[in-house]
């Protein structure tokens, strides 16, 4: 499929993870990429080695053909940017399918669903719950599953998760890989749903699903973690997948930048050392599962400030310290 991704302004930024993950991972053809503050540039001048994209202003710029536009942008709540109408309308104008993973379901909007309707296109809300949901029963506990947590958002949970299935495969590991977010489902999981749309009672029954219809076919399942413990926000929707998955080994990943909670400002985040005691304590009931290495988002690390935190970091907590953007998941898979 060739698409176009939307990412006004969060391109390069905290909010266009969602844009760069399919950027980096999916395996759809990217004609390109719009963001009015980097308009002609290009993507590989700030991702070197990746694929060379043209960035856009608009979308009405982009001559080249295409099958759909992805919404690649996650702003807090979810919302719909009325500023974003323009573009949806133009690609749904041209028959284009509109893929969405905001909290505002596309395919609900009065406008939206009549354009569609005239130009047979399609809406496709990636955040939509599945139907008949179910609490966990504990049938996920069999699982040889491994969870990718995190000390807040945005920390590089699903590329960690990414480069470990990909690194198994390389090894000939027949490894599966469930996504608990839009992006993860956008790039190609085995299986995935958003989590944080699902009811309460039902978010771990929906991960231990997952998990539980992805080992049939596979030897060990890497599962895409949430938020974080102690995020403000998105803390219930962080255990419902702790619990859901039943990980026996817990890969956490922190940017050490970072002291507090991405756009929560006084919520201060805990140590590594209290971090690792709290999941294994709230794992230990369900799953026993053990955190057995650090995934470093250094991102804002120089390679000196880099090397010297895994130098201090793996001697004190004993443990591989791996930035899987620097250096590959190699170190991280070995210790599973």
């Amino acid at each position: 499929m060739r698409v176009v991704l939307l990412a006004h302004e969060k391109f390069t930024k905290m909010g266009g993870k969602t844009a760069r993950g399919v950027y980096f991972y999916s395996t759809h053809e990217i004609v390109g990429i719009i963001d009015r503050t980097l308009s002609g540039r290009y993507a590989d001048e700030f991702f070197p080695g990746r694929r060379h994209v043209r960035i856009y202003s608009n979308i009405q710029e982009i001559k080249d053909d295409y099958d759909a536009l992805i919404i690649g942008v996650a702003p807090i709540g979810g919302k719909l940017p009325d500023a974003w109408r323009t573009e949806i309308k133009y690609a749904l104008e041209h028959g284009k399918k509109v893929i969405s993973g905001l909290h505002d379901f596309l395919s609900e909007d009065r406008e939206f669903k009549k354009i569609a309707g005239l130009y047979g296109a399609e809406i496709w809300d990636v955040r939509k719950p599945p139907e008949n949901l179910r609490v966990a029963d504990g049938s996920g506990r069999g699982v040889n599953s491994v969870l990718i947590a995190g000390t807040d958002c945005s920390v590089g949970k699903m590329i960690t998760a990414v480069e470990l299935t990909n690194e198994a495969r390389r090894r000939g590991v027949n490894a599966g890989f469930v996504a608990t977010g839009q992006t993860g489902i956008m790039i190609g999981a085995d299986a995935g749903y958003v989590i944080d749309r699902i009811p309460g009672d039902f978010m771990a029954g929906a991960v231990e699903e997952l998990v539980v219809n992805v080992a049939k076919n596979r030897e060990i399942v890497f599962v895409e973690g949430q938020g974080a413990l102690t995020h403000p926000a998105y803390s219930g929707v962080t255990l419902a997948i702790l619990h859901g998955s039943y990980p026996k080994k817990i890969i956490l990943a922190h940017d050490p930048k970072r002291k507090e909670h991405h756009d929560y400002p006084g919520f201060k985040i805990p140590n590594l050392e209290w971090q690792i005691e709290t999941y294994e304590r709230l794992a230990e009931s369900v799953s026993g599962g053990k955190v057995v290495g650090i995934a470093v988002d250094g991102e804002k690390m120089s390679d000196e400030e880099y090397e010297k935190y895994q130098n201090i970091m793996e001697e004190k907590l004993g443990m591989p310290v791996v930035d899987v953007l620097r250096e590959g998941a190699g170190r991280l898979f070995d210790i599973l």
